[in-house]
């Protein structure tokens, strides 16, 4: 007696296997062109859901990639200090009681100037907390409404904000109030087409202002704001011409010496900050200082749960699709069943009656996914060419996206093939 060598016996298992799988693929396609509109209606619910996923992937990844480069065009060193921020508040009562920490004062900024020695650069802003300094704008018969910012003359260095024409205010004018303003692009394009704005004066909230310059043109989104909206004015006169209390708290951004001393300079700030505000061992910091790291990670927090939004938003979809995928395949089997029982008297095995509902519905579910794809990278593109907002379509949202609709094809399907498969095959040759 013969016997078949080891490896050329799982050579034919193997074979046979793929056989099986391309047979069940052929008869799945053909039912589904035999009933293209069922088809069509039953895949509906995993093309939505795969759609969501793969649109709101691009989206969102698309911006968090913008946002993080323009955390790290910040500054990867800069270290800011203010009462409170760099955080996700989670009620009313944690609002209220961070804003009740007392105000980072000048006088602070004057202390860490003298006695920490690693910070070479300091910047004190104004009007970059929760309640933004908004006025209008006006030259001629041009107005417009925009955020005010208070900062001293070191913001060109401590931002990296370029003039492209005139120039910054002085350390003397800030310590005199000079009601002066530099002006971003985008205001200038509005209160100033087609005219050089350095020198003329603008009315500005109820004052009257000289424009001593102009940035040059950034294009770039931070946290919604376009760069090219600003509106910069000595932190002294914003103190002076606009306070009303709560818009006043003050920011201070720290540039340290080198990458290597950002660290200790956050301790050194610290300790020198609680020494001032008479903090004991043990007590919470009535201030935050934030670093890049910080934003990082409060970004991260947002997306995540943003993500997760995501997933359950398109859950909804899929799960309508796997109900209808459910639906659709039962009526298959009880529209198959003498068929069924074909296969079984002619000797195919459980498994098989199994494997080819199990292969349909996957194969339903898996076109559904492709078509699912196609459209969520064409919407995805399709916004970032209308509205120039940034997209970014990775490889793992596809296969996330098919792979999603095929897991739901096997979830949902598995039910109506092993009703299939355990049909006795006498009373299936018998139905009608």
């Amino acid at each position: 007696m013969s016997e078949t060598p080891v490896g050329l016996g799982g050579r034919l298992r193997d074979s046979q296997g793929f056989t099986q799988f391309r047979e069940s693929a052929r008869m799945a396609l053909d039912t589904l062109v035999a009933h293209k509109l069922r088809s069509f209606l039953t895949i509906l619910g995993i093309v939505i859901g795969v759609t969501a996923i793969v649109g709101m992937t691009s989206l969102v990844r698309g911006l968090d990639e913008s946002i993080v480069g323009d955390i790290k065009e910040i500054g990867a060193n800069h270290l800011y200090m203010r009462k409170w921020g760099g955080r996700i508040v989670a009620g009313e009562r944690e609002f209220l009681r961070l804003e009740r920490r007392p105000e980072i004062s000048e006088a602070d900024v004057r202390a860490i100037e003298r006695e920490v020695p690693t910070i070479q650069n300091i910047d004190v802003m104004l009007g970059t907390g929760p309640f933004p300094v908004h006025r209008s704008l006006s030259y001629g018969a041009n107005e417009t409404d925009e955020d005010i910012l208070g900062v001293s003359e070191q913001y060109p260095i401590v931002s990296a904000a370029d003039m492209a024409s005139g120039r910054f205010f002085t350390a003397s004018e800030v310590r005199n109030s000079a009601r002066v303003v530099v002006l971003g692009q985008g205001v200038v394009d509005v209160l100033f087409p087609h005219i050089d704005p350095v020198g003329k004066t603008i009315r500005l909230g109820g004052f009257t202002y000289s424009v001593l310059g102009v940035f040059e043109e950034q294009a770039l989104l931070l946290f919604g704001q376009t760069k090219d909206d600003r509106v910069v004015i000595p932190y002294t006169s914003l103190h002076r011409d606009f306070e009303t209390g709560a818009e006043m708290d003050i920011m201070m951004v720290m540039v340290p010496t080198s990458a290597d001393a950002v660290d200790d300079t956050r301790d050194e700030v610290t300790f020198l900050m609680r020494a001032r505000h008479n903090l004991r061992p043990g007590e919470e910091n009535d201030f935050d200082i934030i670093t890049q790291s910080n934003f990082l990670d409060l970004w991260d927090q947002i997306t995540n749960s943003i993500f997760l939004a995501m997933i359950v938003i398109s859950s909804i979809g899929l799960m309508v699709g796997g109900i209808g995928v459910m639906n659709i395949m039962l009526v298959s089997v009880t529209e198959r069943t003498r068929e069924i029982g074909v296969r079984k008297a002619l000797g195919a095995r459980r498994r098989d009656i199994l494997w080819q509902f199990l292969i349909e519905a996957v194969v339903l579910t898996g076109i559904g996914g492709v078509f699912g794809v196609l459209i969520g990278s064409a919407l995805g593109a399709g916004v970032a060419k209308l509205i120039d907002f940034p997209v970014s379509l990775p490889l793992w949202s596809f296969a996330l996206g098919v792979g999603f609709s095929a897991a739901i094809g096997i979830f949902f399907g598995l039910f109506p093939a092993s009703k299939a498969a355990n049909l006795d095959p006498i009373e299936a040759l018998r139905y009608e």
